[in-house]
């Protein structure tokens, strides 16, 4: 069985609309020519040949741009986008076509780590999708889905419940890693490190980059249920019809939204 999707999603602690932090997004980008950007856009309907000058331009001089889409259509194909003006909801996503094969991997998880080390993420998740049951039959594909939906943590989930849940590899810093113990989080399951920009990265691949869905969802399983204590993952509800997962915040994210 082959992956459906590779993704690449994080809240920034920074404005990106500053010349050298935006030149050196674009610079994570296009140091692999595999991940190079064939087109840009302002928005989702637009989509242009990609100009680093002009999105500079646009971005920096001329102001007249808040997102910036990215996109490319060759060999390794993505879509994606990041908010340049920062606010505490600023948001950064990037889509990667299943197409991608094994031997990129570990440069689309290099990708992911240059990028969070840019934008500095509070909560940051990158994850390998499979292909899932909709709706789940058995216990292993209701909690398939969990995991799924816990790594593809959209603005609409988040920002009410706070974190979902982790990913193969998932980012934290700043007032979301200050919600855990320190320790507790260092002594995670899985491959745990202090990241020199501030933040903390567990990656429950342990470096396996080639592994199976059953196998990654062992290791979720794992980690979510040793930082259950903390009481910050958001509380998954599952839909009577198994075909969906909602949620609700946890104490330590209805601490925070009551500040």
């Amino acid at each position: 069985m082959k992956p459906d999707l590779f993704s690449i999603t994080m809240y920034p602690m920074v404005s990106l609309n500053k010349e050298e932090i935006l030149s050196d997004i674009l610079d994570v980008f296009e140091s692999n020519e595999k991940f190079a950007p064939t087109h840009w856009g302002n928005s989702e309907m637009v989509r242009v040949e990609y100009n680093r000058n002009e999105i500079l331009e646009k971005v920096t001089l001329e102001r007249r741009v808040s997102e910036i889409h990215l996109h490319r259509d060759n060999t390794v194909k993505y879509t994606g986008s990041f908010e340049v003006n920062w606010s505490t909801r600023s948001f950064l996503k990037f889509d990667f076509h299943k197409s991608m094969p094994p031997k990129m991997w570990p440069a689309f998880f290099e990708l992911s780590d240059r990028i969070a080390e840019i934008v500095k993420p509070c909560y940051g998740v990158t994850h390998i999708f499979w292909p899932s049951s909709y709706p789940w039959n058995t216990e292993r594909e209701r909690l398939n889905m969990w995991m799924d939906i816990c790594s593809y943590p959209v603005p609409v989930r988040y920002l009410p419940n706070g974190p979902l849940g982790i990913g193969a590899r998932t980012y934290f810093s700043g007032h979301i890693l200050e919600m855990f113990d320190g320790e507790l989080l260092l002594n995670s399951p899985g491959v745990v490190s202090k990241l020199n920009w501030g933040g903390i990265c567990i990656d429950i691949l342990n470096g396996k980059l080639e592994t199976d869905n059953s196998t990654l969802l062992d290791s979720w399983l794992n980690v979510m249920k040793y930082l259950e204590s903390a009481q910050v993952m958001a509380i998954p509800s599952f839909d009577e019809d198994r075909m969906g997962v909602s949620f609700r915040p946890n104490a330590a994210w209805e601490d925070y939204l009551k500040r």
